[in-house]
C-alpha cells in the first residue's frame, strides 16, 4: 500500500501569504520535479483561508495556528520515502524550506488514504470546474485532533460512523459534496524521525486523521460549515477534540501526478474533449 506524508507549514516571517505560495508552486516545485527520487505523487494545496478551534473557544488552545499551505509527498513503499527524506547528502528540498517556511511549526502526518463514497460526485461534463476527473475545484483540508479518552485503534471507526450521521443531517453538504478522501495516521508514523529531520519540527502536535472535502467553487463552502456543524454535534461518540482540530479551504496545485489514462472509456472522453 502506498504512503502519503502531508506536511503543513506557514511562511517565514517577511513574506506575504501570496510570495509564499509563489516560492512554494515555481521554485520549490521545481526542485521536487528536477529531483523526485520516489515520488509517485506531489501536490501542493495552498491555503485560501480556514479557522481553528471553535466557535466557543475564547482562543486558540492548539499552540501552532495558521497554515498558508499543504503539501502531499505520495510513495509506493515506505522504505522509499524514508530513503527521499533522509539522503545521503542533505537534499535541495530541504535545505530550501527555510527560505519560506516557519520551519519549527512544520505539521506532518504519515498517512494510508482511504476514499470515502460520496452520493454526487463530480458530473462527467463539469466544465472549468474539476481539476481532474472527479474532483471538485475547492479542497477543504479538515485536521482532527483525536480525544485523549479515545483508543487510536478506534478513532477512524468513531469517525466514519459520526461523518455518515453528519451528512444524513446536513442536506446541503450531502447534495455539493463532491469527492472525499481520509488520511489515516499510519502505524509507521510512530517511527517519524526522517521526517521530523527532513521538515525540521520541534515538537509538533499529533493528527491521527486528515479529511479531505472536494466541492465545485468556494461558493459551496456553507455546505462544508453545515457538514462540520453537524459532526461537531455527533454526541454518540465524543471521538475528537474539536478545540484543537482545525480546517483549510484549499486551492490544488498538481506539481507531479503521473496518473495513467487506464480505461477506454476516459480515453474516448479525452478524445472528444479536444475535438
Amino acid at each position: 500500500m502506498s504512503i502519503t506524508l502531508l506536511a503543513a507549514s506557514r511562511r517565514r516571517p517577511g513574506l506575504t501569504k501570496a510570495e509564499y505560495q509563489r516560492y512554494l508552486e515555481f521554485y520549490h516545485g521545481n526542485i521536487a520535479r528536477m529531483d523526485r527520487g520516489g515520488l509517485v505523487t506531489y501536490i501542493q494545496n495552498h491555503v485560501i483561508d480556514g479557522a481553528f478551534g471553535t466557535l466557543e473557544d475564547s482562543s486558540h488552545q492548539q499552540k501552532v495556528a495558521d497554515r498558508d499551505g499543504v503539501v502531499e509527498l505520495t510513495f509506493d513503499t515506505f522504505p522509499e520515502m524514508v530513503a527521499a527524506l533522509e539522503p545521503a547528502e542533505p537534499s535541495a528540498a530541504s535545505i530550501d524550506g527555510q527560505f519560506f517556511a516557519e520551519e519549527c511549526n512544520n505539521i506532518t502526518v504519515m498517512s494510508e488514504q482511504e476514499e470515502i463514497p460520496v452520493s454526487h460526485p463530480i458530473p462527467t461534463f463539469n466544465p472549468g470546474l474539476g481539476i481532474v476527473q472527479g474532483v471538485g475545484s475547492l479542497k477543504v483540508m479538515q485536521y482532527i485532533m483525536r480525544n485523549d479518552d479515545v483508543f487510536p485503534e478506534d478513532f477512524h471507526a468513531f469517525w466514519r460512523e459520526a461523518h455518515e450521521e453528519a451528512l444524513k443531517q446536513s442536506s446541503y453538504a450531502q447534495e455539493q459534496l463532491r469527492r472525499c478522501v481520509a488520511y489515516k495516521r499510519s502505524r509507521l508514523n510512530d517511527n517519524d524521525g526522517a521526517a521530523r529531520a527532513h521538515f525540521k519540527m520541534v515538537d509538533p502536535p499529533v493528527y491521527d486523521l486528515v479529511v479531505a472535502h472536494w466541492f465545485d467553487t468556494i461558493e459551496q463552502v456553507g455546505a462544508f460549515r453545515q457538514y462540520n456543524e453537524a459532526l461537531q454535534a455527533y454526541s454518540k461518540n465524543k471521538f475528537a477534540n474539536w478545540s484543537k482540530s482545525f480546517f483549510v479551504y484549499t486551492k490544488q496545485i498538481n506539481i507531479i501526478n503521473d496518473t495513467p489514462v487506464t480505461t477506454e472509456e476516459t480515453k474516448e472522453k479525452l478524445k472528444l474533449s479536444t475535438k
